[in-house]
């Protein structure tokens, strides 16, 4: 088969690998669909800790497929087309017992500790089909719009933290992918008025096409938001964005008892930065982080996109087979594409 490998930073291939053969409780899914993320741009540079000097690896972690074959000891129908939750815990510590598996002490993931989507075929290990990582869909789903329920799951877990409630002021910053997705999933809740903050006047148009009330410039939106909410503020603020300053000023623009998600991660480098506490204090905010998701989240995103409440297609600027991906990686860190999606050539 074929893959695209990582061998060091800026330094992916092409190449032929051996057909996997499962063992016992593995199976085989052929990949239909694996979007790029931010994540994928981070590890194709090397700046991926799950990266270190000397690894030699398959990324892509939004999968969809058809279970090929499968060894003993499984139940998964070969020919089943099936989304694969990627992140898989160790089962035994207190945040996989709590069913937090993306804050296991000793995590894995497809694509990340090991061998992803971005290949013709992935082998599912034993522990990932034992947890209930595979998740069956109907033949008539689109596995390109299933296979971005993954980062939907990321972008549910940080908006269901929130609490956002009907008529609700909510702040989003950042109109890229997850961020027009962060969109679409507060839109859900009936809010009074959705505000998006980006500096892209491209990425605003496309954020009021996907049904922003307001979307503004960094500069303008605080005056934005006391003029919507006539000086109270915003009900959620969610940084979707890896801006230090948007966090900062996520607490100055919040209402009392607001909620904040910092759901975007900073630089590891660049990532302390100084908060006026005080705000949270006084005002009585919440905030909050977080990062990944569970297969649970999965289930949930998997319903929005199979329902028809979210059309992740949509954000869908292009797709590659696996002969181009590396036109896929430039495309999806241009900033001028939203969802990059790379779609195997068949073996």
């Amino acid at each position: 088969m074929q893959a695209l490998v990582y061998h060091g930073p800026n330094d992916l291939r092409v190449e032929d690998r051996p057909f996997p053969e499962p063992g016992h409780g593995e199976a085989v899914l052929r990949v239909s669909a694996c979007g790029i993320c931010g994540t994928d741009l981070r590890i194709a540079a090397g700046g991926h800790r799950a990266y270190p000097p000397g690894t030699v690896r398959i990324p892509g972690h939004e999968v969809a497929g058809t279970i090929l074959t499968g060894g003993d000891g499984i139940d998964l129908k070969e020919g089943q087309p099936a989304f694969i939750a990627p992140n898989v815990g160790c089962g035994r510590c207190a945040q996989c017992r709590a069913g937090r598996v993306n804050l296991c002490v000793r995590p894995e993931a497809i694509g990340i500790s090991m061998d992803g989507g971005l290949a013709d075929q992935l082998l599912l290990p034993a522990n990932l089909v034992a947890q209930g990582n595979v998740l069956p869909v109907p033949e008539t789903a689109d596995l390109r719009a299933v296979a971005l329920a993954e980062p939907l799951a990321c972008v549910l877990r940080g908006s269901e933290a929130c609490h956002i409630r009907a008529g609700d002021l909510v702040v989003i910053v950042g109109a890229g992918p997850v961020g027009l997705m962060h969109l679409l999933v507060a839109k859900l809740a009936e809010p009074s008025a959705v505000i998006v903050s980006q500096r892209s006047e491209e990425r605003r148009r496309l954020a009021l096409e996907y049904g922003a009330d307001e979307a503004v410039g960094p500069d303008n939106l605080a005056e934005t938001v006391m003029d919507v909410s006539e000086g109270r503020g915003a009900d959620v603020v969610i940084v979707a964005a890896p801006a230090a300053e948007a966090q900062r000023q996520a607490l100055e623009i919040a209402a009392p008892a607001a909620r904040i998600n910092f759901f975007g991660g900073l630089p590891r480098n660049r990532s302390i930065v100084e908060l006026d506490t005080n705000l949270i204090h006084y005002k009585e905010l919440v905030v909050k982080g977080t990062t990944a998701n569970t297969t649970e989240d999965c289930r949930r995103a998997l319903e929005l996109v199979l329902g028809g409440s979210i059309d992740t297609t949509a954000l869908i600027s292009r797709s590659y087979g696996l002969a181009e991906a590396d036109e896929g990686l430039a495309a999806a860190g241009s900033g001028k594409a939203l969802k990059v999606v790379i779609e195997p050539l068949e073996p």
